[in-house]
């Protein structure tokens, strides 16, 4: 078979060319190209000292540092396989998640010590390490040679990388998503449209984790693109601010409620940031009302990219093309990237027409390979063709602009006509609403196998009521009878997933015991 480059060769070779400047910047901590290229090669050595190498699983259970970024790149240049632990679930499940990844090293971060000491007190792993001091394992820093003969080219067979992914479980189990050489590939390819030609010095401030995909692909996109990569180490609105402007910020990532938070601080300034020329969003769907708000505040910079641990990067909407003067693209999560194709279908498979919804299939070479050892749920989304069924529901104008209605999961199917409640498009117009802060659209079992329209609000006052017979009349003279609520209720925010979406799933489940 012949071998694959591995794709940390491209990042190292370009952290070698970014030599003095800087490379990674975290609160006070500045380090340089140089520097990060060494610091790899260092953790490498360590990582073969300990016969970790081609295949091998090694789970990463870590914040944003600089340590746990270079630490990803380590693992791959040895050929490992890189586990990402999300540390929002419980102790017990994620001790689960480690056991089905089949790691043979755990490397903790040690402000999850605790939580660490849980899991490996549940699950067998050979090596476990934390990047820092701790009490419970080797600190991986101290034992990591002070200098190493290793070269970027000396970068394992890259067909022996992988990334398991944890996905945010909001429909069902959660599920590892495995990504292998290609996607990297991929990623390297289309790097070049994000690399910033007018800024002297851009800068890239990844609020995300770097253990889910969008902080992930962020920090690879920055440096392959030779900006420096400025971590969060954890997302505060008011610290952000702060870093965008100290730091003069030319692009960041965020996903969509930390963009609200933004827009919803007092700090954030009114004529937005000069430096800063992207702001990308991701993750879940943007209220039209807010990205105009955005707009007003931070200026034509709004960068849409929808995608998902399973597909990657499919479309996006470019800066351009969030037109206050076409309101309708403020609704659009844009047009198929270079290199990704996608089709809408019926429930039978076959194409529709423009205009009309569909289920959303996608092909590209960031699609997933598959479900860490699960053949039967891949085969429920991955055709042999390489289409990836993605579950959400979208129309496709024949500008090929993209419009996301649902997911198929949340559509609520009321029974009073043959269509049904597109839950987005009222949880769209609830928060256009001056008095609404968020909302969420849910279905409750109904007479029959029907489902009531039930919403959940959170307004901008939390002393005051919302009058509910108001609030339906404006509803059904926006949308329709169809989309008349049968019931309301009110909270103070609204649960959300591991990768920052609202969580319907885990909403309608204490409605329901509520009701009990």
């Amino acid at each position: 078979m012949n071998s694959i480059e591995n794709h940390t060769v491209n990042v190292l070779d370009r952290l070698k060319a970014t030599g003095s400047r800087d490379a990674i910047v975290s609160g006070t901590r500045r380090i340089s190209g140089t520097e990060a290229l060494r610091r790899v090669l260092r953790y490498a050595a360590a990582l073969r000292d300990t016969r970790l190498g081609n295949g091998d699983g090694v789970a990463l259970f870590v914040g944003n540092s600089p340590e746990a970024s270079l630490l990803m790149l380590a693992v791959h240049f040895v050929g490992c396989r890189l586990v990402f632990v999300p540390p929002e679930p419980g102790d017990s499940e994620l001790a689960a998640f480690v056991q089905r990844a089949q790691v043979k090293a755990l490397f903790f971060d040690p402000g999850f010590e605790e939580r660490a000491r849980q899991i490996t007190g549940r699950v067998d792993v050979p090596h476990v390490f934390s990047p820092g001091r701790s009490s419970l394992a080797t600190d991986f820093l101290s034992v990591a040679p002070d200098h190493t003969d290793l070269v970027p080219h000396e970068a394992a067979d890259g067909r022996h990388v992988a990334t398991l992914l944890y996905t945010g479980g909001t429909t069902g189990t959660p599920r590892l998503v495995t990504h292998r050489s290609g996607y990297y590939e991929a990623l390297t390819r289309v790097s070049a449209r994000y690399r910033d030609e007018v800024s002297a010095s851009p800068k890239m401030l990844v609020c995300t984790l770097t253990t889910h995909t969008s902080g992930h692909l962020a920090s690879l996109i920055g440096i392959l693109t030779g900006a420096t990569v400025v971590l969060l180490r954890t997302f505060d609105a008011g610290s952000a601010l702060s870093v965008m402007r100290s730091e003069h910020v030319t692009a960041m990532m965020t996903v969509t409620p930390m963009l609200y938070e933004l827009l919803d601080h007092p700090d954030c300034p009114a004529g937005g940031f000069p430096s800063l020329r992207t702001l990308f969003y991701t993750g879940a769907a943007a209220a039209p009302a807010r990205l105009r708000q955005a707009i007003g505040r931070f200026g034509p910079v709004l960068h849409q990219i929808y995608g998902a641990s399973e597909n990657g990067l499919v479309t996006e909407l470019t800066p351009q093309e969030h037109d206050l003067a076409r309101p309708e693209s403020l609704t659009s999560c844009g047009r198929p990237r270079p290199g990704a194709e996608v089709e809408l279908r019926d429930a039978d498979g076959r194409p529709v027409p423009a205009g009309q919804v569909g289920e959303l299939y996608v092909r590209s070479g960031t699609v997933m390979d598959g479900y860490w050892n699960d053949p039967e749920g891949t085969a429920e989304v991955l055709g042999p063709d390489g289409w990836f069924r993605s579950g959400d529901l979208a129309r496709q104008d024949d500008q090929g602009y993209l419009y996301l209605v649902d997911r198929m999961k949340d559509i609520i199917v009321t029974g009073r006509t043959a269509d049904n409640v597109y839950s987005r498009l009222l949880d769209d117009f609830l928060i256009s609403l001056p008095a609404v802060k968020d909302a969420a659209t849910i279905g409750l079992p109904g007479a029959d196998g029907t489902e009531k329209v039930h919403v959940v609000l959170v307004p901008q006052d939390p002393a005051r009521v919302p009058d509910f017979a108001a609030l339906t009349r404006r509803i059904t003279h926006a949308l329709g009878d169809l989309y008349a609520p049968d019931s309301y209720s009110v909270a103070v925010s609204l649960p959300q997933t591991a990768v920052s979406k609202t969580d319907k799933k885990a909403l309608r489940a204490a409605l329901l015991t509520a009701q009990m």
